[in-house]
């Protein structure tokens, strides 16, 4: 009797025990990321951003119903992140999994068109039915994600040529947090920075860069400026874009962005270095290649980046249509491989350009570093050629007739050629030791001659940003950024320029969740094939196996604990 009271007291101590660890650990919050890759710690920026949104963001992902099992493992992470980011976001975070297949084949046409028109872009699978066959199915990795009236859709899976399937579904799971949290903070954003367009020296125009204004607009507030040698008209701007000037800079122009550079502001430079008048190659015709006399060599030099004279032929190559009719018949369009258009690599070992696809650029040059070694100034490159390039001084002319030259590998003999890279640091002023009474149309002004510590994009090719435009009689159509009507593909130009004018601009670190790493770890498919039947036997035999080994194990101990009580018990 005695020893069954103190087994119910020991059974009471550690119950209370349990209870008092329990609510002790109520009142602190804290998890344990086990995994070496530390993929289910939230990164402190996404912390800080779900704690300080007020009202509900609502996300609606359309990932539920049948799909290949590496989606369902993306469904089940995104779920996941979305659980976790709910603990930090004290319930203002709620979502829901929606199966856009449901329902007839009506209703399914009418919802898929609807996501189409919001950006968000189906990915074609392979689905094996009852009888053993396959079909074919669109599922949307995507979601929308609406936070007090504004909402913003969100593409989980970007295909990338240059990566495997598996690769490419890793870096799905990788970004998942970034995509969601770059998505919250940006309609939970209370103000709205200000960003500039550069005018009046032959840029894009309006219709060029509409469609990524169109997308920047919903976080930014968007001008477009002319700086008439007016210091300090852009000292508003947190960030300036010079997309593909034409005309010469004037001397009083340079010395605005300069001022702007000094105190603070970032640019994003697209330029140039060639002008190519397309309008006779498409006729059928040849036109020269010259230099491009922007007038902005000595400032960009000063900065640290020298755009040479030169075009680019790249083996890695988009294609234009190429009209092989006899003449006089009817105009029969082909595609053909245009060396003058490269297909781009993005750095994928920056947070930047991680995971961008290829970046479709026209009539690009190279990008030279300058400047010394002990230079204040870092540079990283960001986009680059392939490994078989051609280059070609300026002057040169070129004709849609080199479509049929024979390529040689001997003449293509450069390699991984510099095109866009990223400037951060200290920059000495382009006007230091100069006399500066004449600018600033006479007005004095504050001259600074070294810059605080500022962010600079410079591009050796303006179409980097440029959208595709087809105008008509009747209308203008705006198609979108990065994508080729010829190829019927989407390039990573649109991300690419959406992420630089975000570090350029941004400085809450947002990027840094861009730069987290999850380890790939792939099954060996052939080990599997060759040791199937082991593999089936032993996760089939193992786990009872181990369960009845351990009952066993188990009963004997207790069997003998028990025994040892009733031993000492008749002793005493």
């Amino acid at each position: 009797m005695r020893l069954r009271q103190k087994n119910i007291i020991q059974t009471l101590l550690i119950i209370a025990a349990i209870l008092l660890i329990n609510i002790i650990l109520s009142a602190s919050f804290f998890r344990i990321d086990l995994t070496s890759d530390k993929r289910y710690t939230i990164n402190d920026v996404s912390k800080k951003t779900m704690q300080q949104i007020d009202d509900i963001a609502y996300v609606r992902v359309y990932m539920d119903g049948e799909m290949p099992v590496e989606f369902k493992k993306l469904r089940r992470s995104i779920k996941e992140t979305l659980n976790e980011l709910q603990i930090y976001g004290r319930n203002n975070l709620q979502y829901d999994f929606i199966n856009p297949s449901a329902g007839n084949e009506t209703e399914r046409e009418a919802f898929f068109t609807e996501l189409i028109s919001k950006g968000i872009e189906p990915f074609t699978v392979q689905i094996n039915d009852d009888e053993g066959g396959a079909i074919q199915r669109n599922i949307f990795p995507a979601a929308t994600v609406r936070y007090k009236g504004k909402e913003k859709s969100i593409n989980f899976f970007k295909y990338n040529d240059r990566l495997l399937p598996e690769e490419n579904i890793n870096l799905a799971y990788q970004n998942i947090e970034f995509e969601l949290i770059s998505t919250i903070k940006l309609l939970s954003r209370k103000d709205f920075p200000n960003i500039a367009f550069i005018n009046g020296h032959g840029e894009l125009d309006d219709y060029e860069t509409r469609d990524l204004e169109r997308e920047l607009s919903q976080f930014y507030n968007i001008n477009h400026v002319t700086l008439n040698g007016k210091v300090g008209i852009l000292d508003t701007y947190k960030t300036v874009i010079v997309a593909k000037p034409q005309n010469a800079w004037s001397e009083d122009d340079k010395l605005v962005i300069d001022q702007y550079i000094m105190n603070g502001g970032n640019v994003a430079w697209f330029i140039d270095a060639v002008n190519i008048h397309a309008d006779s190659l498409a006729k059928g015709e040849f036109t020269y290649a010259v230099q491009n006399m922007h007038n902005l060599d000595d400032l960009l030099f000063r900065y640290g980046a020298r755009i040479n004279a030169d075009l680019i032929q790249d083996l890695q190559c988009a294609y234009i249509p190429v009209n092989i009719a006899v003449a006089g018949s009817q105009p029969n369009f082909q595609p053909e491989q245009w060396l003058y258009y490269p297909l781009l690599f993005a750095n994928y070992e920056n947070i930047i350009t991680k995971g961008i696809n290829l970046v479709k650029s026209q009539y690009a040059s190279t990008l030279d570093f300058v400047g010394s070694s002990k230079s204040n100034v870092h540079k990283t490159p960001l986009l680059y050629t392939s490994n078989r390039v051609k280059l070609t001084k300026m002057p040169a002319i070129i004709s849609l007739a080199q479509i049929n030259d024979k390529i040689t590998e001997i003449d293509f003999n450069h390699s991984f050629k510099t095109v866009a890279a990223i400037f951060e640091g200290n920059f000495e002023s382009g006007f230091k030791n100069r006399i500066l009474n004449k600018y600033n149309n006479g007005n004095p002004f504050d001259f600074t001659a070294e810059s605080k510590r500022v962010k600079m994009f410079i591009a050796s090719d303006g179409d980097i940003i440029r959208n595709d435009v087809v105008r008509r009689a009747s209308r203008t159509d705006i198609f979108p950024l990065g994508y080729d009507r010829y190829m019927k593909r989407t390039f990573g130009n649109k991300d690419f320029v959406k992420n630089i004018i975000l570090y350029l601009t941004d400085d809450s670190g947002l990027l840094e969740i861009h730069a987290r790493e999850i380890s790939l770890r792939l099954l060996d498919k052939e080990m599997i094939v060759l040791n199937r039947n082991r593999i089936i036997l032993v996760n089939t035999l193992l786990p009872p196996s181990a369960i009845i080994i351990f009952g066993i194990i188990f009963t004997l101990v207790r069997k003998r604990i028990n025994t040892r009580k009733i031993r000492l018990k008749n002793d005493v």
